[in-house]
């Protein structure tokens, strides 16, 4: 009888045993997940926090960059396209696409970007009421640079489309593109 008692119980120690061993292999198993995925988001999040950093074009101008991240240090999605009269910067910086030129020695010349007619000044969007009224908004801009704020729209109708040119404050002017088979410089 002694030896049936100490079966069973060496039987129960050893069910406990399994149980004990099953239940930390499980807690090993979630473990070993756990830190899979904590190394799985490290990675991701390294990742993510070296592409900010790794946008710098390897052709474009360093000045125009340095001047760029000192001017914008917000932006993200940084685009570089550089000619060999300047460098343009296309990025995002709260939730609008903007335009950003440098000369290549990293002097700012302007920023552009559109904008709606309701951030018009209220004379210059009164003027295109009274004046333009057959017409409607295809591309509005603002150009901000060191020598004044530009604004350029260019209205359609059924009949063709305007482009008009605001600077520093003044009037609305018509404003001719450039003959794009033309070849002759053109300044911002």
């Amino acid at each position: 009888m002694k030896n049936k008692k100490i079966l069973q119980q060496a039987a129960t120690s050893f069910k406990s045993l399994r149980l004990m061993n099953s239940t930390e292999n499980k807690n090993n198993v979630k473990i070993r997940k756990m830190k899979k995925i904590a190394l799985a988001l490290a990675v991701v999040l390294i990742a993510g926090i070296n592409s900010g950093f790794a946008n710098h074009p390897v052709d474009v101008s360093k000045r125009a960059v340095a001047a760029f991240h000192a001017d914008f240090h917000l932006a993200k999605d940084v685009n570089w396209k550089e000619s060999p009269r300047y460098v343009q910067a296309q990025f995002n910086l709260d939730n609008q696409v903007m335009y950003a030129y440098y000369n290549p020695d990293g002097s700012f010349i302007c920023l552009l970007r559109n904008i709606l007619t309701t951030e018009l000044p209220s004379y210059l969007r009164n003027d295109i009421k009274k004046n333009y009224s057959g017409y409607w908004v295809s591309e509005l801009m603002k150009v901000d640079a060191d020598q004044g704020t530009s604004y350029f729209i260019r209205l359609e109708n059924g009949d063709g489309s305007v482009v008009l040119r605001s600077e520093n404050e003044g009037e609305w002017r018509i404003y001719n593109l450039p003959d794009p088979s033309a070849k002759r410089n053109v300044t911002l």
